[in-house]
């Protein structure tokens, strides 16, 4: 199911809705703020559609979409809806990292085994980059899946579960996985600037999918990517926070606060989102 636009009037989209469904094509109508977003099930019929929006909101008054309501459907037993979609129904890239990170963090007994810790940073404490460069080329993504005690794990791999299980469905495992390297690495990169090879957590990766999300919602919504305007307010107001030290105690709960991945990553996800726009407007 794909999203083909908005209107701007609950009785136009209630009245465009009916006459996708007298031409056969199942739709759905969902109401987002101001607007009613319009919704289709068959990503076969995705162009017909768009086409059929732009027509409508040239003259909605037109005789040819004054349709009556289809008849409610008799019920049935549910069944799933076969798609051509790029995602896919499993989530194992969203499963891999998770237990990962489990592993790893649990295996160094959060970080407090300093000597595998130590093969997992990006580079070993009080160290530099001479590892990276003689092959250890993993330390460039593996202090993604190192954290320093509970909370700091939960809420990583609670955020990572939402924002990747619905970019593998969307667009597939080998998206995701492509994604959280190319956030990784920069992100990994500007904190290891910052603060050297202490840091850890998946929070870059977190914040660079958010942006990834965002901005594909807002600049290409017929991907079918929407963020809530209550989430991203969230995500900012707590990247806010990271700036602030020791605030409400933070710090004390999940170690110091690597700001440079999250704002690294944050900022990399927001470009690889908007870039098809870009290209687009460029083209």
């Amino acid at each position: 199911m794909r999203k083909i636009g908005t209107l701007n009037s609950a009785p136009q989209a209630e009245r465009f809705g009916h006459y996708l469904a007298a031409q056969g094509i199942q739709n759905r109508v969902d109401a987002a703020g101001q607007e009613w977003e319009i919704w289709v099930y068959d990503e076969e019929q995705l162009a017909r559609c768009r086409e059929e929006l732009d027509a409508f909101q040239s003259s909605p008054d037109a005789k040819k979409y004054a349709v009556k309501a289809p008849p409610a459907p008799k019920p049935a037993r549910p069944q799933r809806v076969v798609t051509a979609s790029r995602g896919s129904e499993r989530i194992q890239v969203t499963i891999i990292i998770t237990a990962l990170c489990m592993i790893v963090t649990l295996g160094t007994n959060y970080g407090k085994q300093f000597d595998v810790t130590n093969e997992v940073r990006i580079a070993p404490v009080g160290g530099d980059l001479s590892n990276i460069l003689h092959g250890q080329v993993w330390r460039l993504f593996t202090p993604m899946f190192l954290h320093f005690n509970l909370l700091h794990l939960g809420f990583n791999i609670y955020m990572f579960w939402i924002l990747g299980g619905v970019i593998e469905r969307i667009r597939g495992s080998w998206t995701l996985l492509a994604l959280i390297l190319l956030i990784a690495l920069p992100s990994n990169l500007i904190q290891y600037s910052l603060s050297g090879g202490s840091f850890g957590g998946l929070s870059g990766v977190v914040y660079g999918l958010f942006g990834y999300l965002w901005m594909r919602s807002v600049f290409l919504p017929e991907d079918g990517f929407y963020m809530p305007e209550s989430i991203v307010l969230q995500m900012i107001v707590w990247a806010i926070f990271g700036l602030t030290g020791n605030m409400f105690g933070l710090t004390d709960a999940i170690g110091a606060i690597a700001n440079g991945a999250h704002f690294g990553g944050l900022f990399t996800g927001m470009l690889i989102g908007v870039l098809p726009r870009l290209w687009k407007n460029g083209g």
